[in-house]
């Protein structure tokens, strides 16, 4: 009977009940401000999206795969409200850190026109057209429903430990595969998917913070958010250059700042991607990937 105890314990200890991180992960504080509601609701989607990867084993393919579908085109639906804020924020602050840098005319005006429109009826990825509040409120009750699925569904399961050192291998490795095709291929795209990847294992890290906190995956942790932070700026810069260069060229007299700015630009795009870089060489490393089983102790 003893052996038998144990043995049933043994066995609970290797399931872990995940539904309570999961929402704890998942909080949507809905602030007032309306940039961060965009960019509040694309962390939930982002979030979700790392969620679905995680639990993919022990949830529902049919609704996974429709889950996946409406969160994506709900992101999707704000991404390009997200990038007009971000580029107005970009040269806000590009004008604090080089007041002797000479902006054309042009670019202030097109960025203007970009914060005018924040409020108003804008084009999405989609190609509808509505206002920007009110997509704000769809996409919202698209994502928060998807949240409850999730969770209703993670609350019915629990997951074995080994099942979670493999997702959190596979992840890794993701990070790892796309990391060395940026270093060979030194392109934005590049940078792009081994950002997007890094990302995504971050939140898989945060979660398990959650679930199972200590000291040595915190300071993991925060190198990966360090990682995805650098590479998160690297990509904006590249935005912001190439909503510009997509522009009708200047008048000649403003040609050549026109061009010394998208180069500072590309100046600040690669810096950024040497950081990250240079942050990732010391955490994603096979020695880490052996040691991921550790990762709760």
């Amino acid at each position: 009977m003893e052996k038998l105890t144990r043995r049933i314990s043994k066995q609970q200890e290797s399931l872990n009940l995940w539904d309570t991180a999961s929402k704890d992960l998942l909080k949507w504080k809905n602030p007032e401000s309306f940039a961060e509601q965009i960019h509040d609701l694309r962390v939930l989607g982002k979030k979700l999206r790392a969620l679905y990867y995680f639990f993919k084993p022990i949830l529902d393919c049919r609704l996974l795969e429709k889950e996946k579908h409406r969160v994506k085109m709900a992101m999707s639906s704000l991404g390009s409200i997200r990038d007009s804020h971000v580029s107005i924020d970009i040269l806000r602050k590009i004008k604090k850190d080089y007041p002797q840098l000479i902006i054309p005319n042009k670019i202030d005006r097109f960025l203007e026109e970009q914060s005018l429109e924040w409020n108003q009826s804008q084009s999405f990825s989609n190609g509808d057209k509505m206002d920007a509040s009110k997509k704000l409120v769809s996409v919202m009750e698209v994502l928060l429903e998807a949240k409850e699925k999730l969770l209703s569904q993670l609350s019915k399961r629990a997951i074995e430990k080994k099942i979670i050192l493999e997702r959190l291998t596979k992840g890794f490795k993701a990070v790892k595969k796309t990391m060395e095709k940026a270093i060979e291929e030194e392109s934005a795209d590049s940078f792009h998917r081994w950002r997007l990847k890094t990302k995504r294992f971050y939140y898989l890290l945060d979660l398990c913070m959650r679930q199972n906190n200590s000291k040595g995956l915190s300071k993991v942790l925060k190198k990966f958010k360090q990682i995805e932070q650098l590479l998160g700026q690297a990509h904006d810069f590249h935005v912001l250059a190439s909503f510009l260069t997509q522009l009708k060229p200047p008048k000649e007299g403003q040609n050549k700042s026109f061009k010394n700015f998208v180069l500072l630009l590309d100046t600040l795009e690669k810096e950024k991607e040497k950081k990250a870089l240079s942050v990732a060489k010391k955490v994603v490393t096979a020695d880490f990937e052996k040691n991921i089983q550790h990762i709760f102790n």
